[in-house]
């Protein structure tokens, strides 16, 4: 049996803002409960091995505005983020987009030699519910756009015409250990989370296929989404069996604070860094008592 590859994993925040709890965690099971900040996030894992690649999950945004109107706070650049753990947005080799969401598919540009795979359904499900729609002026007061960016689907658009999109169709292991799972028609057309391999065991970064901890322990999917409630608690059972049901700390929501509490973390610049794990051999970015991040 072949060996295991292991991977260090890092899952930052890039960005925070401040929503009804129940638009992660539930409606009405969290309705009435009042505001609390989410975390804006993407992800950085990268193969044990002599030759160092880099896979980035997501890639945030560029500016700081929210479907609510609000701004985000504590913005920082992908320069600023990888810097937390040695890494350049040059080094990224592939990025894997969960979803197009302008949370998690803007600053593309911030990557120029970067691969970039989605899912073929995402893409095209998206690009025709856009044709559809007489006028797109409404901006994100149109639910069809409250989450979507047109400027991110352009410049996707012009990496497709680049050559530097691959489409995949369905579970589609990308590299040794690194697997991509279709959760079709679940937050949106075609969201994908991402198991990565280690040898203690799975874990999965889970873009907005979870959102919350709290909806994979209550088994209540979030009260936003673009897609089917049943397919996203279908979806969290899944979760549950890839990474064990004493291990849901392993995963990585798309927007909960608990990611930090949850797992090492530590702040650097404006934000905290969640180290999931750490290859055999590789550096932790943990700083040491007294050493300041």
């Amino acid at each position: 049996m072949a060996a295991v590859v292991d991977h260090s994993i890092w899952s930052f925040c890039f960005a925070k803002g401040t929503l009804p709890r129940d638009f992660t965690q539930g409606s009405p099971v969290a309705s009435n409960a009042g505001t609390h900040e989410i975390p804006m996030m993407y992800s950085a894992i990268v193969p044990a091995g002599p030759q160092r690649r880099v896979y980035l999950v997501d890639t945030g945004f560029t500016g700081g505005d929210s479907m609510t109107g609000k701004r985000f706070a504590d913005v920082e650049t992908p320069a600023e983020v990888l810097a937390k753990v040695g890494l350049t947005p040059a080094d990224v080799d592939t990025i894997l987009l969960t979803h197009l969401h302008f949370d998690h598919a803007g600053n593309l540009d911030a990557f120029p030699r970067a691969e970039i795979i989605l899912q073929r359904s995402e893409y095209e499900a998206w690009r025709a519910a856009l044709a559809a729609l007489p006028d797109t002026s409404a901006g994100k007061s149109s639910w069809v756009l409250s989450s979507l960016n047109l400027d991110d689907i352009a410049t996707f658009e012009r990496a497709i015409a680049a050559g530097r999109v691959r489409f995949v169709e369905g579970d589609t292991e990308v590299a040794p250990g690194i697997t991509l799972r279709l959760e079709a028609e679940s937050h949106t057309f075609g969201s994908q989370w991402v198991e990565v391999a280690t040898p203690d065991g799975a874990f999965v970064l889970a873009g907005d296929a979870l959102a919350s901890y709290a909806n994979i322990e209550r088994m209540w999917p979030p009260g936003y989404h673009q897609g089917n409630g049943w397919n996203l608690l279908r979806g969290y059972n899944r979760l549950r069996a890839t990474v064990g049901e004493d291990r849901l700390h392993r995963i990585v929501p798309g927007h909960d604070m608990q990611v930090f509490a949850r797992n090492p973390s530590w702040v650097a610049g404006r934000n905290p860094v969640a180290e999931m794990h750490v290859a055999q051999g590789a550096r932790s970015f943990i700083p040491t008592a007294g050493a300041s991040a």
